[in-house]
């Protein structure tokens, strides 16, 4: 296992370094590639194309990466600088502030309707697509689709309100 780490792990680095955002990224996957040959344990199965096996899990990890990414929103999330963040940005009155928002958005997912409620939850909070709403649900995707029209058009008003 040692030689095929130290064949491929450069190759597989610079496989990933193409294709994700980071240098960590590209790293971690590397290693989530061999971590999967160690637990199979089917390397020597695969002898005479362990270049062809190494890119086929590279390609499931990557994929699988992807996924998970998509369902928890990577892309919207927000880098944390400790060098902007020098002082508690929180005062009494942001918190106050904080509460009330927070109550609002309560209160207007109790005013929401059960099915456009449970379709707004789960998709923002369950990280469901569409698709799965609809079948979960037992509703076409175009009615989820109206559904969390309806939902986010609800929270865009609490928002004004609060800027």
């Amino acid at each position: 296992m040692e030689s095929v780490f130290n064949e491929y792990h450069s190759t597989l680095l610079n496989f990933f370094n193409k294709r994700s955002q980071n240098t960590w990224d590209a790293e971690e996957l590397t290693q989530e590639v061999f971590c999967k040959i160690l637990k199979r344990k089917e390397i020597k199965a695969h002898q005479p194309y362990p270049e062809s096996y190494l890119y086929m899990i590279a390609w499931s990890v990557l994929r699988d990466r992807s996924r998970r990414d998509r369902v928890r929103q990577r892309g919207q999330h927000v880098v944390y600088d400790e060098s902007v963040a020098t002082e508690d940005p929180h005062t009494p009155e942001q918190d106050a502030k904080g509460q009330q928002l927070y109550r609002r958005y309560l209160s207007v997912l109790d005013e929401l309707s059960p099915k456009t409620r449970a379709v707004f939850l789960l998709h923002r909070y369950e990280g469901y697509t569409y698709t799965d709403i609809a079948e979960h649900c037992d509703m076409s995707t175009s009615a989820v689709e109206k559904h969390m029209m309806k939902a986010l058009s609800q929270m865009k008003e609490i928002l004004k309100d609060h800027a």
